[in-house]
């Protein structure tokens, strides 16, 4: 009896090693497993792991007794976490997406440090990935993993507008080591979107051949170079054309090459949530060099969509329809829904035409009705699409006067046809004195169009507009941005350098001559 006691003692001390060898070698009996289970031993819980469904609470248990020695089950549940926070956009989840990470880099994983910087590179955390980073050894492995740190650090050197290290890996030896598909499509992209240029990396690479065009049309009236500070933005860009090339029909009137990168460091922008993106244009003469394009555009992380003169600028959140709105701007479009206080277009009764669909008249006149009529239709830009039986005045007071009264607008019951009508554009921002009720902007639709709510369509009939007068409104060139924002520098001399390279893109003589004065 007392020899059995000390068999059964000390074998007990080499069970959970036979059992787990056992285990190991699929030689063992549904009891043996069972009590291994029991005893949490770690053969058996990675077995019955792998038979749980995954994300199940079962799963998620038996990783998480695994996650105290075992880093892969740490690493998985970060992983899980994380994608669920991104689906369910869900901070908490987040949290504990990073806690997980966190305790598989305590069980000496270096897969983890590099997922952990990537999530906060994803949330532009960059002190947190630059810290996170710095928690690898100096000598980085020769292997996949070594090629996703190098990436990361591309990409962040991108990100913060320094790209010195990145030429610098280019020209070492270094770079002939990674050739992996994820490095390759990262290099082919520093070329396509101009952050390297001219580089020798990717001649001998089939795969990286690029097309540089996205967008090329015979009907284009503008050509618009848009740019982004980042990779990640300057994809977006790319889906952002396609989809605009596809469904909006402003597309055909404007060519857009490939978007190219600019160093955060070249901008100076006020970018907020909420607040129109304005920034110090002077700073766009770094990219003059390499842009032969009349508009550019700048996409930003946030920021209020607008045009100012011959630059569009926009956020990452603006959909295609937003952006088809934008560019309807440059192409001699105005906002048919109110405009700011103090807006130029609604300080008073315009000169002359100034947009294809929004003109700022008298409300009243007094007088012979065809010769005002006649009057009135030379300062309309789409004249010539009103129909001579569609009415532009209504009879005001007693009809039996001989100096009639008339008030501008077409009749409701015209309201399908193309007249003028009346545009809330100026009902906020009209000048503050005893004349500002006196006017009004006017359009050639009654109906809502994509100048007024971004989602609704851009009419066939201001199309036609726009094809039977291509640059009559057309927005000056960028290069009038940077003279306009030199001249408020005082730097004079300068600023009449960048207006005659303004007066450079415009056709008509007259034009030109307003620009070299820095006239619109």
């Amino acid at each position: 009896m007392m020899s059995s006691m000390i068999f059964i003692s000390s074998s007990s001390f080499f069970l959970p090693a036979y059992l787990t060898k056992q285990i190991n070698d699929n030689n063992y009996s549904d009891g043996q497993f069972s009590f291994a289970l029991k005893k949490h031993y770690v053969a058996a819980l990675i077995i019955q792991e792998n038979d749980a469904d995954f994300g199940s609470n079962n799963w998620i248990t038996l990783n998480r007794e695994l996650a105290k020695n075992q880093w892969r089950s740490a690493l998985k549940l970060a992983h899980w976490y994380q994608g669920i926070a991104e689906e369910k956009s869900r901070e908490v989840l987040f949290t504990t997406a990073i806690m997980w990470f966190e305790q598989a880099i305590r069980l000496d994983s270096q897969q983890a440090i590099v997922d952990l910087a990537q999530l906060y590179f994803q949330q532009g955390e960059i002190i947190k990935t630059q810290s996170t980073l710095r928690r690898l050894p100096e000598i980085l492995p020769n292997n996949s993993l070594g090629e996703a740190i190098v990436r990361l650090r591309i990409h962040i050197a991108i990100y913060l507008g320094d790209i010195t290290p990145v030429k610098q890996f280019f020209k070492s030896a270094t770079v002939k080591l990674y050739r992996d598909g994820k490095t390759l499509s990262l290099l082919a992209d520093l070329e396509k979107y101009a952050i390297i240029k001219n580089s020798t990396i990717l001649k001998a690479n089939d795969e990286a051949k690029i097309n540089l065009s996205l967008g090329v049309s015979s009907s284009c009236i503008t050509n618009l170079q848009l740019f982004a500070t980042n990779l990640k933005h300057l994809k977006h860009l790319e889906q952002l054309i396609n989809t605009f090339n596809k469904q909006q029909p402003l597309a055909q009137f404007v060519c857009l090459p490939t978007p190219r990168y600019i160093s955060v460091k070249h901008l100076d922008c006020m970018a907020q949530l909420q607040q129109t993106i304005t920034c110090d244009e002077a700073r766009w003469q770094s990219i003059t060099k390499e842009v032969d394009s009349r508009h550019i555009g700048l996409m930003l992380s946030e920021g209020g969509a607008n045009v100012h003169l011959g630059i569009l600028y926009f956020d990452v959140k603006d959909k295609a329809d937003v952006f088809s709105h934008e560019v309807s701007h440059l192409l001699g479009f105005v906002d048919e829904y109110p405009l700011i206080k103090g807006h130029d277009s609604c300080q008073g009764i315009q000169s002359k035409a100034f947009s294809h669909n929004i003109a700022v008249l008298k409300k009243h006149y007094q007088g012979d009705k065809n010769k005002l009529r006649a009057m009135i239709l030379k300062d309309i830009s789409w004249a010539n699409n009103i129909n001579d039986n569609t009415p532009i005045l209504q009879l005001m007071g007693d009809t039996t006067s001989k100096k009639k009264k008339w008030r501008l607008g077409t009749p409701l019951a015209y309201k399908d046809q193309i007249g003028i009508h009346i545009s809330e554009s100026c009902q906020r921002s009209r000048a503050n004195d005893r004349t500002s009720s006196s006017y009004s902007a006017f359009k050639p639709l009654s109906r809502r169009t994509q100048l007024r709510y971004f989602a609704d369509d851009f009419p066939e009939e201001y199309l036609t507009l726009l094809k039977e007068n291509p640059s009559g409104y057309l927005m000056p060139s960028f290069h009038y941005n940077i003279a306009l924002a030199l001249y408020q520098q005082g730097e004079i001399v300068e600023a009449k350098f960048w207006l005659n390279k303004a007066a450079q893109w415009e056709d008509n003589p007259l034009r030109k001559a307003i620009v070299l004065r820095g006239g619109l």
